[in-house]
């Protein structure tokens, strides 16, 4: 009998399937990831762009925004630029999250140039993610100089975190004057100072001041960023009438009108004239009016011719006439009126041995500026009187006595102010009647004078 030899080989590989049956292993279900996404960010460098140019300060760095959106963030990102710093140097720049944010730093060399600025920018990975919200710390470091550094930072925004612009206030006008009366020509000098608020901020306001018919004044200012105004409002050339007017004010933008003010122009006040007391007129008085020869003839008493109220420093004119005595000379003199418009003097007779001699009434006339003054006095008998009564012969005082006119016939004189005259002045006229003559001198009190004839 034929036996089937198998090769030991094989007999091995049958002997081992038999003594080692194979087994497959199960296989393990599949398993699906419910997780959410990992919500962290990273940043990454950007290309500087004009929506991330940046004006830095000498000496320091600075970004381009302070705060963006997540969509600017991610889009265009954030400028970061420095200026003035250590040139030609090596900088390290560091954008680190500052609340905390799921975002990995980012680090990155940066080199200024010879004059010590670089730019760059920053933005992060992707698409906009919430993980990016939030405040970034920037900062620069010199790697050779610890103290040689810079920082600054910026802030990325939700969507719903863009800042609210202000709310425009509200439109209401209104206009205010700094009076509510005032004259006809304060108004025309001054004007009326007119103020406003509540209008469209940057808006032309037109402003008018507001008569019966029609305005008579009209202009435009510009409202400021608070809506206020500040005009003046001035009178038409030819002036306004007194009465009542208003002023208005419009708002361009929201034609929105003011209140109307009201003012009152007044008619100018007229000074009337105050009452001046008329100028006093000027006086004389004679003192006194009746006086007896033999103290006529006495320096301290003789007759006083005192003025008043004239024009002070003005010339005061004193004339003295006798009535009907041929034997005494007609007599002026001139003085002037002191400080306070005052005259005095004193008129009495010289030849005391012949008081006689000037018996008799005298006629005073006084002038000062236009004021002409009259007075008289009488130089009366007194039983006590020595001397003639200025005989015609011209012998009884012995020829030439004293008051002597030069014929030998007595007399005698009335001195000016404060001298004593004891003959007539060569040249003097006289009134000479029936060969004799005697004259009159006058003495102003306090104030002497030249003597001088007439």
């Amino acid at each position: 009998m034929n036996k089937l030899a198998l090769a030991p080989a094989v007999a091995l590989a049958i002997t081992g399937l038999a003594a080692s049956p194979v087994m497959a292993a199960p296989t393990a279900p599949t398993q699906v990831d419910t997780q959410p996404a990992s919500k962290n960010g990273a940043l990454q460098k950007a290309g500087v762009s004009s929506q991330t140019a940046v004006k830095a300060e000498a000496g320091d760095i600075a970004v381009s925004a302070d705060s963006v959106t997540i969509e600017e963030f991610a889009e265009n990102g954030v400028g970061i630029a420095g200026t003035g710093l250590t040139a030609d140097t090596e900088y390290a720049l560091a954008v680190t999250p500052a609340e905390g944010q799921a975002v990995s730093p980012y680090e990155t060399p940066v080199t200024t140039d010879a004059n010590g600025a670089f730019d760059t920018a920053v933005a992060g990975v992707g698409e906009a993610n919430p993980a990016f919200v939030g405040k970034y710390n920037v900062t620069i470091t010199n790697p050779e100089d610890a103290e040689d550094t810079a920082s600054t930072s910026f802030e990325v925004t939700g969507d719903d975190e863009k800042p609210e612009e202000p709310e425009a206030p509200e439109v209401d006008p209104k206009v205010t004057l700094n009076t509510e009366k005032i004259s006809a020509s304060d108004f025309e000098k001054d004007g009326l100072e007119v103020t406003g608020e509540g209008f469209t901020p940057g808006s032309t306001v037109n402003v008018m001041g507001n008569a019966t018919q029609s305005p008579f004044f009209q202009d435009e200012v510009k409202a400021d960023e608070d809506g206020k105004i500040s005009t003046t409002v001035e009178a038409p050339e030819d002036g306004l009438e007194p009465g009542n007017y208003s002023v208005s004010a419009v708002d361009a933008e929201s034609e929105e009108v003011s209140n109307f003010a009201k003012f009152t122009v007044t008619e100018d006040e007229t000074e009337e004239p105050k009452p001046t007391t008329p100028a006093a007129e000027a006086t004389l008085t004679v003192s006194p009016e009746t006086i007896e020869a033999a103290d006529f003839v006495v320096e301290n008493k003789g007759v006083t011719l005192a003025v008043e109220n004239c024009e002070p420093g003005t010339d005061v004119h004193y004339v003295v006439t006798p009535e009907g005595n041929s034997n005494v000379t007609a007599y002026d003199n001139t003085v002037k009126a002191d400080d306070e418009g005052k005259a005095s003097v004193n008129v009495y007779g010289t030849s005391a041995d012949d008081a006689s001699a000037y018996l008799g009434d005298y006629d005073v006339s006084v002038t000062c500026g236009d004021d002409e003054m009259t007075g008289a006095f009488t130089v009366s008998d007194d039983a006590n009187a020595g001397g003639s009564d200025g005989n015609e012969d011209g012998n009884e005082d012995g020829g030439n006595g004293g008051g002597d006119d030069g014929n030998g016939n007595g007399g005698g004189d009335l001195p000016r102010t404060g001298t004593e005259l004891t003959g007539l002045v060569g040249g003097a006229a006289l009134l000479l009647i029936g060969g004799a003559a005697v004259t009159m001198t006058m003495r102003r009190k306090k104030v002497a004078q030249d003597p001088s004839e007439i």
